[in-house]
């Protein structure tokens, strides 16, 4: 298990505990606080997903915009960059299966 996991874990298991631990007369104060103390959201295990999606599109749309142009040695950077692209955006659709 990656740090990042584990971060997320102890984030998760922080936030339930202090869901359980309120009652409703102390409801108000006990949000008051945890939303001072917690900053930042929690973390977005999908970003790093559509980060990639987004820029293996990109790519993709250049790797096009390059075959279509007229600019020496358009096959070969046009098809380096269609790889790229699509290594990217199989990354990005790929599912890590965990194993515990």
């Amino acid at each position: 298990m990656d740090q990042r996991e584990k971060s997320r874990e102890e984030w998760e298991r922080e936030f339930r505990e202090d869901q359980y631990t309120i009652v409703p007369a102390d409801g108000s104060r006990v949000g008051h606080i945890m939303a001072k103390r917690s900053t930042s959201p929690g973390p977005i295990p999908d970003a790093v997903h559509l980060i990639r999606g987004l820029l293996g599109g990109m790519l993709l749309a250049t790797a096009v915009a390059i075959l279509s142009s007229g600019i020496p040695y358009k096959v070969g950077l046009g098809v380096a960059i269609l790889l790229a692209g699509s290594c990217l955006l199989i990354s990005a659709f790929r599912r890590k299966h965990k194993t515990d």
